[in-house]
């Protein structure tokens, strides 16, 4: 368990590091290996393979992890880019429910695609919510902004984990997402 701690302080540290830096695209140039690794993260989802993904997706989780420590994520392309390889992390089921292997990889993607978001990257908000609310979901069982499914097993179909009504639609609208009552009028709410 202090093991867990060390790494989660080490994390966290890593975060603050790579989130204050304001680095201007021009001084410094996007990291070539990770655009690679997003690269290949993308079109192995898109493949019509069903090859397992998480031995590919954990060698990018860990090299991601090695570039923050070594201070390679600069850019912000590369927190988006970072932050988009952290969200691929592995779930179990354990005790009847799904869990995340790493729940602390959803929130570091978090930081780094909201740094990214508030750099200006289009796209980064959307990231940003969808980590938040894995890191929720996985942690505490609701979300705050409304960016994920879960599957209902007495319905066969995919319905809305539950959504924290008390963050208003002007929070959900800076992250990219819809309203909450669009969100309901898509799918039924999952309930606590």
């Amino acid at each position: 368990m202090k093991t867990q701690n060390l790494v989660t302080v080490i994390i966290l540290l890593v975060v603050f590091y790579c989130c204050k830096s304001n680095i201007n695209d021009t001084e410094v140039s996007d990291n070539i290996e990770l655009e690679k690794m997003v690269q290949k993260d993308q079109e192995t989802r898109q493949s019509q393979n069903d090859e397992p993904l998480e031995s590919i997706d954990k060698e990018h989780r860990k090299r991601v992890l090695e570039m923050l420590a070594q201070g390679k994520i600069k850019t912000v392309n590369d927190k988006y880019n970072a932050a988009l390889i952290l969200q691929h992390t592995n779930l179990i089921i354990c005790n009847g429910k799904l869990m995340s292997i790493s729940s602390e990889n959803y929130y570091l993607a978090y930081a780094l695609s909201k740094s990214a978001m508030e750099l200006g990257s289009k796209g980064a908000g959307t990231l940003a919510a969808a980590t938040y609310d894995r890191y929720l979901l996985y942690t505490e069982g609701y979300q705050k902004y409304g960016t994920q499914k879960v599957y209902e097993k007495e319905t066969d179909q995919m319905i809305w984990a539950p959504i924290d009504s008390v963050t208003s639609d002007e929070e959900r609208e800076k992250f990219g997402v819809k309203p909450l009552l669009e969100l309901l009028k898509e799918c039924k709410m999952q309930r606590r």
